[in-house]
């Protein structure tokens, strides 16, 4: 897959975005042909959830951010200690 301009952008967003959070939630990034698959984990649980993402979710950055939110809050569901908030730097 060809990352867009936009791509790098979001990601380095969500770098900032996970780091900010209190803990700190880890990612990692799979490209598998034209989708990517965001990895999450919180080590000091662990727990770790997945999102197959396809090249419109990564565009749309409302939707990347609710489908992230939807993530950190799975990893809650799973143990995970991370504030359920608005990710800082995120609001529209």
């Amino acid at each position: 897959m060809r990352i867009r301009a936009s791509e790098g952008m979001v990601m380095a967003t969500l770098e900032q975005a996970l780091d900010s959070l209190d803990p700190p939630i880890k990612h990692e990034l799979h490209h598998q042909g034209s989708r990517v698959l965001l990895c999450l984990s919180d080590p000091g649980v662990p727990a770790s959830v997945e999102r197959d993402l396809s090249e419109a979710e990564l565009n749309n950055r409302a939707q990347f951010q609710m489908i992230v939110l939807y993530a950190v809050n799975e990893l809650r569901a799973k143990g995970s200690h991370v504030e359920l908030k608005v990710i800082p730097g995120w609001q529209s």
